[in-house]
C-alpha cells in the first residue's frame, strides 16, 4: 500500500535533498549523521500511528489516524530540514484514502503487518546506523537482522 511506503521510508523522506543539491553522494558518515536522527524521531511516529491504526473500527478513524501521522511526517521533515520540507503539503490530502477504499477487519490486519514490518525495518536500521562505520558494515548488518521476506 503506498501509505506504508511513505512511513517505511519515513526517515529517507524527511532527509531528501533536491536534485540540484545532490551534487555528490555523501559519505558513509555524512549519511549516518543526517539518517540517525531521523530513524530516531521517525520509529515513535509509525508507532503511534500503528497503535492508532488498530484502535480504528472505520474509514474515517483509520483517515484520522493517517492525517495526525501526515502532520507529524511534515513536522518532522521541517525540523530536520529535508527537501520535503520547503514543499507545501497537505496533512488532510495525505491522510484521506482514495474514493471506493473500503476499510475492513482484512484490510486492517494487512495494514497492520505491513506496519510491523516497517517498525522492524527502521528498528534493524536504527541498531545498524549504530554499529557500522562503513556501507558494508550496514549492508551485513541489515541483511542479518532482516532475513528476506516470505513470499505471499
Amino acid at each position: 500500500m503506498k501509505y506504508l511506503a511513505v512511513l517505511m521510508f519515513l526517515p529517507a523522506l524527511a532527509m531528501a535533498q533536491p536534485p540540484e543539491a545532490q551534487t555528490q553522494m555523501p559519505t558513509f558518515d555524512e549519511y549516518k549523521q543526517a539518517m540517525q536522527p531521523a530513524v530516531d524521531e521517525s520509529l515513535p511516529i509509525m508507532r503511534d500511528t500503528r497503535t492508532c491504526l488498530d484502535k480504528a473500527s472505520t474509514k474515517e478513524a483509520a483517515e484520522q489516524c493517517m492525517i495526525t501521522n501526515a502532520e507529524k511526517v511534515i513536522a518532522l521533515q521541517q525540523k530536520l530540514g529535508g527537501s520535503a520540507a520547503a514543499a507545501p503539503q497537505d496533512p488532510q490530502k495525505m491522510g484521506k484514502f482514495p474514493d471506493g477504499f473500503e476499510w475492513n477487519d482484512e484490510v486492517k490486519q494487512k495494514l497492520l503487518q505491513n506496519m510491523d514490518r516497517a517498525i522492524e525495518f527502521n528498528t534493524a536500521k536504527q541498531a545498524c546506523l549504530k554499529v557500522s562505520n562503513t556501507k558494508e558494515e550496514m549492508g551485513d548488518c541489515m541483511r542479518s537482522k532482516m532475513p528476506a521476506s516470505p513470499k505471499p
